[in-house]
């Protein structure tokens, strides 16, 4: 009897385990944004969706957006920004690099970068990305 008990009180825990880690809004489905904006540097090598005080995209649960970053080639360098805040340095809410599904690179062409918040919370987004210049295209 005790045993049974042990056992039922044990799935019960497993149970609200797997509840509370369970994702409860939908961020497979969503259609894709384009965004054509942006920064590209003087070189043509660095892409940013906004400069640290420009605002920020806004990135709910389930957005997908396809940053076409005009660098011209893939680039081989990807970094994601979230904050709270449209605008996070001047609120003070501050900003944070991404990690695990809060932005989730899914692809990455010499056009666009397609990137999507697989979580369930509201961010905004920053992006950068890098390249090579066409002089060292061909370098190792």
């Amino acid at each position: 009897m005790l045993r049974a008990a042990a056992v039922v009180g044990f799935a019960s825990v497993l149970g609200l385990l797997s509840t509370a880690c369970a994702q409860d809004c939908e961020t497979t489905n969503s259609d894709s944004v384009t965004y054509a904006g942006g920064n590209v540097d003087a070189s043509g090598t660095v892409y940013e969706t906004g400069a640290w005080d420009e605002p920020w995209l806004h990135f709910p649960p389930g957005r997908r957006f396809s940053l076409e970053h005009g660098l011209g080639r893939k680039p081989y360098v990807i970094n994601t920004y979230l904050s709270f805040s449209e605008d996070p340095l001047s609120t003070k809410n501050n900003a944070s690099e991404s990690a695990g599904n809060q932005a989730v690179i899914e692809a990455v062409t010499d056009m666009a970068v397609q990137v999507r918040n697989d979580s369930c919370a509201d961010f905004y987004l920053r992006v950068t990305a890098a390249t090579t210049s066409s002089a060292d295209a061909g370098a190792d």
